[in-house]
């Protein structure tokens, strides 16, 4: 009946069918016309049925959309194949998207064609939504002043975003499938298959991570720098990606070194300060204290110093000091703390050492600053104690033993044990 009936014939058949149909003919010259539609047709039409039977499809559809139409329809009754087309058409100041499907009907005595059509406006209304949200999404990554990178469970790089360009020195594009562990110095790459194993099952949905020292990036020259990282982690289907958003941290890390420095180190002489020894100090009475062991104090100055600097200078007094501090650093171990105490005093922390191995510590630093400009001398006072006297205590000590030795004529070694409770 459908191959051949008129609108009265098929009508009945066409409502049944829960979307917008209708049933096209076409003629000898090769145009179409509306032979049958259901009532939900009119959605398309906006109109009657029965005022647009027997109508031309160029009169009853919008213009706009004819150039779509004509080509599919066309293609439908040549191949006598299914064909579909998307098209908006304006209605009433709003668009309604519709996906138009024809499928041939080859009748004994014409041909005809079905067409289908599906109400897509909120598919492509979502499809809208979802590219703006994806514009909007690239607008932030892209332009983020932080790096962004998404791996799978691979650890293959999925985004990479143009600052992680730029900080590690890769083409965006080109990082794209590369391995994560080719942005991270060797050393790392061995135990990181586990770390992110272990947070990819972990329950955690998101970790930061600001250990500066053991979060290290690797460019494409092999140069290493300091990172901050936050990493995050989505399912995707069975699998999870993880997103890391990295910030070069190279000029804080420099800062934060530049601060060590100047609460550590003494600007002039490149060796510990003060502040820093005394510190020490404290920490080594106590590991005396636990294990039993004595610790011994070095403190000594330059002779006739004042002398040096009035006759050659403050530049030449400066020089002298650090000459000097070089010559007394090569005759201690790396455990062993030196510092310069203030103007010409200096100070030794010696661990783990008693009276009488301080005393040929003393004795060698004594001669090993023998200068070829100046013809100097130390003064030195040497004090060995178990920890149980205070840090002032200890101090006043081998500053006393120090004075002695100027006393007795300069040039020359004073030790004790310190014994005050």
């Amino acid at each position: 009946m459908i191959f051949l009936g008129s609108h009265s014939d098929i009508n009945k058949q066409l409502d049944a069918i829960g979307t917008p149909v209708a049933i096209w003919q076409q003629s000898d010259q090769g145009s179409y016309t509306l032979i049958s539609a259901n009532n939900l047709y009119q959605q398309v039409l906006d109109g009657s049925i029965e005022r647009q039977l027997g109508k031309d499809l160029q009169t009853i559809l919008p213009r706009y959309i004819m150039a779509d139409i004509k080509s599919a329809i066309a293609s439908c009754c040549d191949d006598m194949e299914a064909r579909e087309v998307e098209v908006a058409i304006e209605r009433h100041g709003q668009t309604c998207w519709w996906r138009f499907i024809y499928a041939p009907l080859n009748g004994p005595e014409n041909i005809r064609v079905l067409n289908t059509c599906i109400d897509i406006s909120e598919k492509k209304r979502l499809e809208h939504n979802l590219q703006t949200s994806m514009r909007r999404f690239e607008a932030v990554i892209n332009t983020a002043y932080d790096g962004i990178i998404t791996i799978d469970d691979e650890q293959n790089i999925k985004m990479f975003n143009k600052a992680a360009g730029e900080m590690f020195d890769h083409d965006p594009e080109a990082a794209l499938g590369m391995s994560l562990t080719q942005l991270m110095p060797e050393r790392y790459r061995g135990n990181h298959s586990g770390h992110v194993e272990g947070f990819s099952q972990s329950p955690t949905l998101s970790r930061p991570m600001h250990t500066r020292a053991s979060v290290m990036g690797l460019r494409r020259d092999g140069s290493e720098f300091p990172l901050e990282i936050t990493i995050s982690k989505i399912q995707v289907g069975s699998n999870s990606e993880m997103t890391a958003v990295l910030r070069d941290i190279s000029e804080r890390a420099l800062l934060i070194e530049e601060l060590r420095q100047a609460a550590t180190i003494d600007p002039l002489t490149g060796i510990f300060n003060r502040r820093y020894f005394s510190k020490q100090l404290k920490v080594e009475r106590k590991r005396c204290q636990r294990f039993g062991h004595n610790m011994s104090l070095i403190m000594f100055d330059v002779d006739h110093f004042k002398s040096i600097n009035d006759e050659h200078g403050h530049s030449e007094g400066d020089r002298l000091l650090k000459e000097i501090s070089e010559a007394v650093g090569a005759q201690l171990r790396d455990v062993d703390i030196f510092a310069r105490w203030g103007g010409d005093e200096f100070i030794i922390l010696l661990p783990e050492t008693g009276l009488h191995a301080a005393s040929e510590v003393a004795k060698k630093i004594s001669t090993s600053v023998s200068l070829p400009a100046f013809p100097i001398s130390l003064s030195l006072g040497v004090v060995s104690t178990d920890g149980e006297q205070s840090s002032c205590d200890i101090l006043d000590d081998v500053d006393s033993l120090m004075y002695t030795a100027k006393k007795a004529g300069r040039n020359q070694v004073v030790a004790s044990e310190s014994n005050r409770q």
